[in-house]
């Protein structure tokens, strides 16, 4: 992720975006350029999670030693900035003209959106994203993602072949973590450095329409592992679709098994006792002891 010198050098800033290890490293880069160590036990003030505006005012409003600057930092911001029209005209003002000395960073664990009425829409957002104060480290979209394929790739020392990057941002989607590390992966699995489409194959592979063989397969060899894994691949890649299937099949296996062990604790042992208990019937030509 490449972190811009305005954004670096502001005083007052804000970073915000899904994009975890993002926001992580752009907090330590800022901290880096903006906090003395000799000072911070002293001089930086972390605020707590949620807390409201007004604990933010303290915080800048404390003393610093004699020749340090006072720095806060707001490590979840996302209920402040939520709701642009209910900033207090106090804070507004504070953030228009920062006190001296002070320093301030915002963290946003969500992507801020923008547009009339939304916070990334309204005043001073507008102003601080003109003046460079702003870094979004969500999901990418369309040739800024492939965009930061490109890059990555090049910084692994990665050889695509036209149109990958393209094709790896379809396939995995924006998010900047997930890109980066299908890269670390298509890295590992090339011997030359060179990644073409059946490597990307490779490296994405997903259960798909295998999904349900695969769940049934595992769960009926009793590998619960397997199972579990076949289920959470699938609803990774198609969470509203027929993956819900596989759950509604997984929750009547483990009620049945449930019905089961109920039925046993409760003393009932001879097949029909069981076979009624879970609502059964037993194939024709079963033996009585399958259960």
């Amino acid at each position: 992720m490449s972190i811009s010198k305005a954004w670096l050098d502001s005083p007052y800033a804000l970073v915000h975006g899904e994009d975890s290890e993002g926001r992580r490293n752009a907090v330590e880069a800022w901290k880096a350029r903006h906090v003395d160590p000799e000072w911070a036990e002293f001089s930086l003030s972390v605020c707590s999670e949620n807390g409201p505006w007004a604990e933010v005012s303290n915080a800048l409003q404390e003393a610093a030693p004699l020749g340090a600057e006072r720095v806060v930092i707001v490590p979840q911001a996302d209920n402040l900035l939520a709701k642009p029209k209910e900033l207090p005209k106090a804070i507004a003002g504070l953030l228009a003209n920062p006190i001296p000395g002070t320093k301030l960073l915002l963290v946003s664990r969500t992507s801020l959106p923008a547009g009339p009425g939304r916070p990334m829409g309204s005043k001073p957002w507008t102003e601080w994203a003109k003046a460079g104060r702003v870094l979004k480290v969500g999901a990418l979209e369309g040739p800024e993602a492939v965009d930061y394929v490109e890059h990555e790739a090049r910084e692994l020392r990665l050889l695509l072949e036209p149109g990958l990057a393209s094709a790896l941002v379809a396939r995995v989607g924006g998010h900047p973590g997930i890109l980066r590390r299908t890269l670390e992966v298509l890295d590992l699995l090339s011997e030359d450095h060179r990644v073409n489409a059946a490597l990307l194959d490779l490296a994405t592979f997903r259960l798909a329409d295998q999904g349900a063989f695969v769940w049934s397969s595992a769960w009926q060899k009793g590998d619960a592992r397997a199972a579990l894994l076949a289920l959470r691949q699938a609803v990774e890649d198609d969470p509203g679709g027929a993956p819900l299937m596989l759950l509604g099949q997984a929750r009547r296996e483990v009620e049945r098994l449930c019905a089961l062990v109920e039925a046993r604790s409760a003393g009932l042992k001879s097949q029909a006792d069981l076979l009624g208990a879970l609502g059964a019937f037993p194939p024709a030509g079963l033996s009585p002891g399958w259960l």
